[in-house]
Formats: C-alpha cells, sequence, structure tokens
C-alpha cells in the first residue's frame, strides 16, 4: 500500500480527515451497488438478453451490457485506487486511521459517549442514599458498556485494515486494476504493474462481484468506527435491487428487423 504523509497536510488530524471523507466513501459505494444490481439482470440474466433476436439491434446491446459493466468495474476500481490526500477512497482512509494513536483515539471516543451520559435517574426515588447507589450503579455500567465499545472499535477496525490488505495482496484484485488501467482508463500496450510482475491472469466475469462483496463489510465498519454511525449496506441494496427489477424486469424491445 503506498505511504503518504498526514501530516505533511495542513490543518487536519488523521481522524478527522477520515470522518470528514468516509461518507463520501459511502456514497460511492451505494452507486456502485445501484450499478451492480442494474447490471445483475442486464448483464448477468436473460431477462433482456433474451429478447434480442439475432439482428442489427444486437450489436448495440451488446455495447449497452459492456458499457454499464465496464463503468462498475471502473467505479469499483475508484474505490479501491491507490491512497492520495485527495482521493474519497477505502485506502486512504486506512491510511489516515492505521496508526496505533489513531485507532486508540478513536476508541477512546467511542468510549466516550458512554461514559459521558454518567449516572443520571430518570425516575428518582426522593431519597438521596438510593439515588446515590443507583447513579453509581448506572456509571458503573455505562463504563463498562463504553469499554466494550472501545474494544469493538480497536478489533474492528483492525480487522478492518487486515482484509483491506488482503484484498490488496490479491491477485483478483490485481487483475482487476490492471484491465482499468490496461483498457478502460487507459489504451495501454503494457501497464506499469506488467512491467514489474509480467502478464497477469485476465480478469473473469464475476470477479467484481467477489471484490464486491468483500468490500461492504469493510466500508460498513469503518463508517461505524470512525464516524459513529451504523449503517446497513444490505437495506440499501435490498431497495437498488428492487428499484432494479421494477425498470428491468418489465423491460421490453420490439425488434422489427
Amino acid at each position: 500500500m503506498t505511504k503518504y504523509d498526514v501530516n505533511a497536510i495542513a490543518d487536519i488530524t488523521c481522524p478527522e480527515a477520515a470522518k470528514k471523507k468516509m461518507p463520501r466513501v459511502v456514497d460511492h459505494l451505494l452507486y456502485l451497488l445501484e450499478l451492480h444490481e442494474t447490471n445483475a439482470i442486464v448483464l448477468y440474466s436473460s431477462t433482456l438478453s433474451a429478447q434480442i433476436p439475432r439482428s442489427f439491434a444486437a450489436n448495440a446491446f451488446n455495447v449497452f451490457q459492456r458499457g454499464l459493466h465496464q463503468f462498475e468495474i471502473v467505479r469499483l476500481c475508484a474505490l479501491w485506487d491507490h491512497a492520495e490526500p485527495k482521493k474519497e477512497n477505502i485506502r486512504t482512509v486506512i491510511e489516515l486511521i492505521d496508526h496505533p494513536d489513531v485507532i486508540e483515539s478513536l476508541a477512546q471516543e467511542a468510549a466516550s459517549h458512554w461514559e459521558g451520559i454518567g449516572g443520571h435517574i430518570y425516575n428518582p426515588s426522593g431519597a438521596p442514599e438510593l439515588e446515590a447507589w443507583a447513579a453509581e450503579g448506572i456509571r458503573q455500567i455505562n463504563s463498562e458498556c463504553g469499554q466494550e465499545q472501545a474494544k469493538r472499535t480497536r478489533d474492528e477496525l483492525r480487522n478492518a485494515i487486515a482484509s483491506t490488505r488482503e484484498i490488496l495482496a490479491s491477485q483478483r484484485y490485481a487483475s482487476m486494476m490492471n484491465l482499468r488501467d490496461k483498457h478502460l482508463a487507459h489504451s495501454l500496450s503494457e501497464t506499469r504493474r506488467e512491467q514489474k510482475v509480467g502478464p497477469l491472469t485476465p480478469m473473469k466475469y464475476g470477479d467484481e462481484t467477489a471484490v464486491l462483496n468483500e468490500t461492504l463489510p469493510i466500508v460498513e465498519a469503518l463508517y461505524k468506527r470512525v464516524c459513529g454511525a451504523g449503517f446497513s449496506f444490505e437495506d440499501s441494496r435490498d431497495i437498488h435491487r428492487k428499484n432494479a427489477k421494477a425498470l428491468w424486469e418489465v423491460c421490453t424491445f420490439k425488434i422489427t428487423e
């Protein structure tokens, strides 16, 4: 993973920079999910292709399919592009938090949300000694909950970092990024990656789905533990799937030639 000097970026700290980027990373991933659910029907099912007979129109339909598929790959690669201060992607966020002090800062922030609640009693009994005893018990429970959240924050961030590095080290990732660099973003006879390591295994249909599925829990954990906000990509995916079906499963072609 390419490192850059976070301290060289003016007026930001690592946690705060990560917090600013994460909502945009989530937005990019949500759009990618919309593309993916459309491609699940347009490319990976016969819902539309079965309606296209052998004809000149089939050539245009093939272009339509390839364009949607290639753009999904481009957007997925953008999420996994190398880290730079101006980029809104996973690797940049990982670089901003991949330091023990930063992880600990986020862990203590998670703990403080619970510990800051204190021992407030919503239904006081009117007995000072009893209320003091109850308040102390509540403070203790909140403190324990805070420490549990701090531990979960450390664990989930470390797991997200480790999972990110596993993806970056995979052959599937190398093949996907190489396809993007060589044929989609540029028209190259040979990429820098190929110059370094030689020919790469071509990306296969479905590889983008595997990478996307591995991406979702990473971004979900980062958003939860960096921004302190829960989010379910599966719920969003269900919505996008229903939207895609509402259009493409009732879309019909009438080819007259």
